[in-house]
């Protein structure tokens, strides 16, 4: 399947909101029970980043696109996880980690950020589009914001 085959991200014309209100749309209990949202557990890494974003709505968070090699872009619709573990999963291809995709990642505003509350650990792309992204490899190391 090509990697622009799938469905379109959490869009704000529809049911998705910034993760600045993510409490106001799931409830405050969300950054204590993320199981008891969407298909369960999600990443430590993405809770981290959305306890901050609650704590202080004016810091960046980290996105993160597991996407073909040399393409080195984040859209407008994209689909993006605040999970570097998450988009590992997404960059593998098959049993040779030779053919995983890389990773391109970029600090953000939360309010780019879209939920449509059905998954913790993926989101929509709502910012300008981000360009000349340099890849990463998925077994590569990515500092936190």
């Amino acid at each position: 399947m090509d990697y622009t085959d799938s469905p379109r991200a959490p869009w704000s014309g529809g049911r998705a909101r910034p993760i600045t209100e993510l409490a106001a749309a799931l409830g405050k209990e969300v950054y204590d029970h993320p199981e008891e949202h969407g298909y369960g557990e999600c990443d430590a890494e993405t809770m981290r980043q959305l306890r901050r974003v609650r704590d202080e709505p004016r810091a960046t968070v980290r996105i993160y696109r597991a996407l073909p090699p040399g393409l080195g872009q984040i859209t407008t619709g994209d689909w993006i996880t605040l999970s570097m573990d998450y988009a590992r999963q997404h960059a593998m291809r098959d049993d040779a980690a030779a053919n995983d995709w890389p990773i391109v990642y970029a600090d953000v505003r939360p309010e780019t950020v879209l939920s449509d509350g059905k998954d913790l650990d993926e989101y929509g792309y709502a910012g300008p589009s981000l360009a000349g992204l340099e890849d990463q490899t998925p077994g590569g190391y990515f500092a936190s914001p």
